[in-house]
């Protein structure tokens, strides 16, 4: 039995403890958690106290809440049930949106000058987010507002590289809430910040990689869970569903019809007058354009010339329907033309999003010839002598060597006094500059004493 005058010691009373209290939870005002609505799923919601010094018969305990200081629940300790842990049930519907602050105060019938803990302070929302919604299916509260275009209209690849913006609004939105947007078979997260909580809406930018596959009925849809764990509904937790056409993978009709070389003005474009339309030229111009093209394709041209492929830098198309150009260099058509030899021209396309090369139609770009026909000139093993070969000619010829490497180098001009080829030693220096570098030799034929075009030579590739 308690001896009275234990009873008069000062008392250190608890606050109480709510079981299933989420922590952490982030408000600006003080706070020791929060409070989900699963646990007032009865009414009620259960705080446990723990027994204070001397506990005794009749000795009284009260919830209060927040500033009131009338009791809300009220325990009477009965005997047995002395220095033992005790629940109370507290009516949730006396709790308000936002921080709610709970103490206990215990009086000793002997002690009339009651004794009340420190509070415990915890966030409760109510309602849900959405607000609370009767039965299942789609929740009215939760809208979901697109584009009228894009309801209309769909989402191809321009408008989704662009961007939709989709506006997600709800009653009792508040910071910190997390919103689930469903993306056809995927789902992402969005954090509710301070600024759209004031506004009542979010605004999400879908671009081209949500948009993640194509389909006629790519559905759309929303949920949203607060901090403390409570969902829309409770058991309509999704938005309505909206439908809408997404089209940005679907490949084009591609036409690839065969490129054209803009110098080539002979026979349907199928023939470089080489004297007449490209003598002068720094580069042969191939044209490309293609039914089916559209914007972010990239386009690149290959030149198979005599023994070498050329291949072009890429291009992407920037606009539907555009024509691209394209630059050969002049020693590719000039190591490609003479003793019947052809160019095929050719393009590939490759759609964004893809690794797939799609082969145009070629073009089978003959030329015309030149006077003698100059075939690749031969190097000796150590790099030091270029040896460039002739047929028999009919009159009094000078020739040229040329290296084309970093910089381009030309030899005197000589007389032709050997009847089959001439030897040209390579200067030090051409060497030294390009040590390491693949280079291109030729040389070029002038009839002495007349202007007659150069005759120029295939070409030798090599590495110095």
């Amino acid at each position: 039995m308690t001896n009275p005058s234990e009873n008069t010691q000062p008392l250190q009373i608890d606050p109480v403890q709510i079981p299933g209290m989420v922590n952490p939870v982030d408000y600006p005002e003080d706070h020791h958690g929060g409070i989900p609505l699963s646990l007032a799923s009865s009414g009620n919601i259960r705080s446990v106290v723990d027994p204070w010094l001397n506990m005794s018969v009749n000795d009284s305990a009260d919830a209060l809440l927040n500033e009131s200081d009338n009791s809300v629940v009220n325990k009477i300790i009965q005997s047995g049930e002395e220095n033992q842990q005790f629940t109370m049930d507290l009516p949730a519907t006396l709790l308000r949106d936002g921080i709610n602050s709970l103490r206990l105060r215990v009086t000793r019938l002997n002690q009339p000058e009651p004794v009340t803990s420190q509070p415990l302070k915890v966030l409760y929302y109510t309602p849900r987010p959405g607000g609370q919604v009767t039965g299942s299916g789609d929740n009215p509260n939760l809208i979901m507002t697109l584009p009228a275009e894009v309801i209309s209209d769909g989402v191809n690849a321009e408008r989704a590289k662009n961007g939709v913006d989709i506006r997600l609004s709800y009653v009792y939105m508040r910071q910190h809430d997390v919103i689930t947007l469903y993306r056809d078979g995927r789902e992402t997260t969005y954090k509710v910040t301070a600024a759209q909580a004031a506004a009542g809406a979010v605004v999400v930018r879908l671009l081209t990689n949500d948009f993640w596959q194509d389909n006629e009925k790519f559905a759309l849809r929303f949920r949203v869970t607060d901090q403390l764990g409570n969902s829309s509904g409770p058991q309509a937790i999704w938005s309505s569903t909206t439908l809408i056409n997404v089209y940005i993978r679907k490949e084009p009709e591609l036409d690839l019809i065969r490129p054209k070389v803009l110098e080539a003005k002979e026979s349907g474009g199928t023939l470089l007058n080489f004297i007449k339309d490209f003598y002068d030229a720094k580069f042969a111009t191939v044209e490309v354009n293609y039914t089916g093209s559209d914007t972010g394709q990239t386009v690149r041209v290959k030149w198979l010339g005599r023994n070498f492929t050329y291949p072009t830098e890429v291009q992407t198309v920037k606009t539907p329907g555009e024509t691209l150009h394209f630059q050969i260099p002049r020693l590719e058509v000039i190591d490609t033309m003479g003793g019947g030899g052809r160019a095929e021209v050719t393009y590939t396309v490759r759609l964004p999003g893809t690794t797939e090369d799609k082969t145009s139609r070629d073009l089978n770009l003959a030329f015309t010839e030149q006077k003698h026909l100059l075939g690749q000139p031969t190097i000796n093993s150590d790099r030091t002598n270029l040896r460039v070969y002739y047929p028999t000619l009919e009159a009094p010829y000078r020739v040229r060597m040329a290296l084309h490497g970093v910089t381009t180098r030309y030899s005197d001009e000589v007389d032709i006094v050997n009847e089959s080829y001439t030897n040209f030693p390579i200067p030090a220096a051409w060497i030294t500059e390009n040590r390491g570098k693949d280079v291109m030799f030729n040389y070029t034929l002038k009839r002495t004493g007349t202007s007659e075009p150069l005759i120029f030579s295939w070409c030798l590739r090599v590495r110095l």
